[in-house]
């Protein structure tokens, strides 16, 4: 029922193939998978901000199956460290990739991946990065402590953020995630979505969870359901572990 178009760079795609002699865009092949007979939901994982254009936001609001969530890769909310980073965007480009977008759609929701202690990162760059996540309150936050890689220009950076400041950033950043995600989470209690099932909740079997399709985690009382069904559901309460829903009969 849902297709996920991923890879490494999914933004530079170019098709590799040419139709006639123009190569084929990621907007143009969202806009064929979004035609496939029997899709429900198609989404688009891992893209840098500088990538989503006109024609992407357009392919991605309006498409028949769609969904209303991306993967926006920010790393750090500091310009200094994205610099460093040999990032092609700025912290501009990205808050303004997303106010753009949800000017157009304000339920679309937006996931990231952010690295702390990258080197030379400093107090303020990291309260940049944690003012990145207020504004934006992503739906989900994948953080990563920086480790050196062989062959990387990192490796021979100097300033190396120390292994304890690099567990606090950690820990400020999973703190600031879990709240914002549940700021996110709080303006749609009350609302009925459609959500797919995926599996059973690890901690209490009696539930089932899935999500919607911006991406908001749901889990509801497991009954008959099985994974990979689309159901409609009254989203009740919100919890840190997700909101807790009931399937409209």
């Amino acid at each position: 029922k849902e297709v996920v178009i991923t890879g490494i760079n999914v933004g530079d795609f170019d098709g590799g193939v040419k139709r006639g002699e123009k190569k084929v865009r990621l907007s143009e092949l969202i806009s064929e998978v979004d035609k496939v007979e029997g899709l429900k939901r198609l989404r688009v994982s891992s893209i840098d901000p500088d990538e989503v254009d006109e024609e992407l936001q357009e392919v991605l609001l309006n498409g028949k199956c769609t969904c209303k969530s991306i993967h926006l890769v920010l790393q750090s909310g500091s310009n200094q460290v994205l610099k460093r980073m040999n990032r092609k965007y700025t912290r501009q480009i990205f808050l303004e990739t997303v106010r753009r977008i949800r000017a157009a759609c304000p339920d679309f929701t937006f996931t990231t991946d952010v690295i702390v202690g990258f080197p030379g990162e400093t107090d303020h760059d990291f309260e940049e990065t944690l003012d990145v996540l207020k504004i934006v309150q992503f739906a989900k936050v994948h953080m990563f402590p920086f480790s050196e890689r062989k062959g990387t220009k990192a490796v021979f950076f100097d300033n190396k953020v120390v292994q304890e400041v690099m567990r606090q950033r950690r820990a400020r950043i999973l703190q600031v995630d879990e709240n914002e995600a549940y700021a996110l989470r709080e303006k749609f209690v009350g609302r009925t979505m459609s959500i797919l099932t995926e599996s059973l909740d690890d901690d209490d079997p009696k539930y089932i969870s899935g999500h919607t399709d911006n991406f908001l985690r749901v889990l509801i009382p497991k009954d008959s359901y099985e994974p990979n069904e689309l159901l409609d559901v009254v989203l009740l309460q919100n919890t840190p572990k997700g909101l807790i829903g009931e399937v409209v009969k």
